[in-house]
């Protein structure tokens, strides 16, 4: 861990004190006002998710508090700019490495952001399982990309910087897929046995456990594909698309209200 080291939970947490409000207070709005709408379906209750995620992020959390932390650290304009720069290309790194391996629950605190640099380190980097044995999230967004991120990246940088720099480290790692393969099947293997019955089910049948690995490198590297991959260009001429386009539907997937406000409050999806 480095000295200099905040974390998105640290930021959001000075806001609160110095404003005099409770870190708790828009779980607990959000709790009391779905209780009190009571929707009566599925669509009920994401539009009225939606609408509480749209006030908390208007009226109790604002999208600038990152950058205006940032603000108050860093000695000029071109020190933000360079600090902002080159947290976008680790933010991108963060989004690559966390999606491909399906580690979706990223929350505030477990993202540390170096005072000095804006280098990122990711704490807790573990794999969701959608069940025993498959590496895979379900969650309503692929990868963080919240309210403060997209503030402090701004716009230019999400179609910008972020798509261009996820694209290449993707790139670079697809290149060397022998490799990409071979660290795989170590990590996954560790990352399954730790699940109590995955290990049940390795002592009776080891050949299980090598065709489950198989299985989840095999969509990891799918994944990391997906990342890297361009369209051919008379798709991008003929259907007006960005060359990486299957890229921009996930980050797209990401920011979208809809998608956040349906992430459980413990993720803090308005920070």
């Amino acid at each position: 861990e480095r000295p200099d080291a905040f974390t998105l939970q640290d930021v959001y947490d000075t806001s609160c004190a110095r404003t005099g409000v409770a870190e708790i207070a828009p779980a607990l709005y959000h709790t009391a006002r779905m209780r009190e709408l009571a929707p009566s379906d599925e669509a009920a209750t994401a539009a009225a998710a939606a609408g509480l995620f749209e006030h908390i992020c208007q009226h109790m959390v604002s999208p600038s508090l990152l950058a205006d932390d940032v603000h108050r650290h860093t000695a000029s304009p071109m020190d933000y700019w360079l600090y902002r720069e080159n947290f976008s290309f680790q933010v991108a790194v963060s989004i690559a490495l966390t999606y491909i391996i399906a580690s979706a629950q990223r929350t505030p605190a477990k993202l540390a952001i170096s005072r000095a640099s804006g280098n990122i380190s990711l704490a807790e980097l573990v794999p969701m399982q959608a069940t025993p044995g498959l590496i895979h999230s379900a969650e309503p967004v692929p990868f963080r990309l919240t309210p403060a991120i997209q503030a402090f990246v701004t716009e230019l940088g999400l179609e910008g910087i972020l798509p261009f720099a996820v694209h290449k480290v993707v790139q670079r790692l697809a290149e060397r897929e022998h490799l990409l393969r071979d660290f795989l099947d170590l990590y996954v293997r560790d990352e399954l046995i730790h699940m109590p019955s995955v290990r049940a089910l390795a002592a009776v049948n080891p050949a299980a456990l090598a065709e489950m690995c198989d299985r989840n490198v095999k969509l990891i590297v799918h994944r990391a594909a997906q990342l890297a991959e361009i369209l051919p260009p008379k798709d991008v001429q003929d259907k007006e698309l960005s060359p990486m386009q299957p890229l921009i539907h996930l980050m797209a997937q990401a920011v979208a209200p809809a998608n956040l406000a349906q992430m459980d409050y413990v993720w803090m999806p308005w920070l």
